[in-house]
């Protein structure tokens, strides 16, 4: 897809990878439909895409509520007459801890707003794509949503769900011009994995690679891609190839250990 002149909802846009994805859409010409819990919150984003020399549209929305979902959407419409090209779902929460000694409200809320609500969003905006016969939709997932581990025994069911729902959707949608990618990327040096220990299996990403993973994989109808390309082997391939050693290897490098630790509620 040629960006310029093209506009992209996304949320989760006031900061972290939502932040960083506005602004790398915004400087190869994308005009920009910022959402977040708050619309407060998105006004440093809103100044880096004006700088940019792009349009920003602020909205607030709970991706997790049907209804607000669908009355953000019509009020961007609204805003801008041709809706939006591009979906970027990239709001989400990142809950850590031993999946036993949690409140399950914390483990469904997770599921609520990082799969439900990207899937409910998705369901409103689609047809508008269909219609015109064109349109990219970027899902967030994660290397946890490709090989399960320790401490986030939830957030990586919701992003387990994010990669199936994508794939199975990318090859509900063949045929059309509305193409469907989906980012794994490491942990992302965001207030998410904020005092979390970390080790070569699990490298920190900066959240501006994560951007410039989305805005190519938007411009060359990508299918899954990993940031580092590297973890593909550690998360993907090895557990598919040799899933005893996989988790033997996370086993001995304690390469999630520091998420059981972490303890981390939902932040929004």
């Amino acid at each position: 897809m040629d960006l310029r002149g093209k506009t992209a909802l996304i949320t989760g846009a006031a900061r972290g990878i939502g932040q960083n994805t506005a602004q790398e859409l915004a400087n190869a010409g994308v005009d920009i439909l910022g959402v977040d819990l708050n619309a407060d919150d998105l006004q440093k984003t809103a100044q880096i895409v004006e700088e940019a020399g792009r349009m920003f549209w602020p909205f607030a929305c709970d991706v997790s509520d049907e209804a607000a979902v669908r009355q953000m959407v019509s009020q961007a419409e609204q805003v801008r007459e041709n809706g939006f090209d591009i979906l970027i779902n990239n709001a989400g929460v990142l809950p850590s801890g031993p999946f036993v000694e949690g409140d399950f409200s914390t483990w469904r809320r997770t599921v609520e707003i990082n799969l439900l609500g990207l899937m409910a969003l998705t369901h409103v905006a689609l047809p508008k794509f269909l219609a015109r016969n064109s349109g990219h939709i970027v899902n967030i997932a994660s290397i946890a949503g490709k090989f399960g581990t320790e401490g986030v025994v939830a957030y990586s069911a919701s992003k387990h769900g994010v990669v199936g729902f994508s794939s199975a959707l990318r090859s509900e949608l063949a045929g059309t011009n509305v193409g469907v990618s989906w980012i794994c990327p490491s942990p992302t040096r965001t207030r998410l994995a904020e005092n979390v220990s970390l080790t070569f299996l699990t490298p920190l990403v900066e959240p501006e690679d994560v951007a410039r993973a989305v805005r190519k994989a938007i411009q060359k109808n990508a299918i899954e891609v990993f940031v580092p390309g590297r973890v593909r082997i550690a998360s993907s391939i090895l557990p598919a190839l040799a899933p005893r050693f996989s988790r033997w290897l996370l086993r001995v490098t304690k390469a999630s250990r520091g998420w059981t630790t972490a303890r981390q509620g939902i932040q929004v």
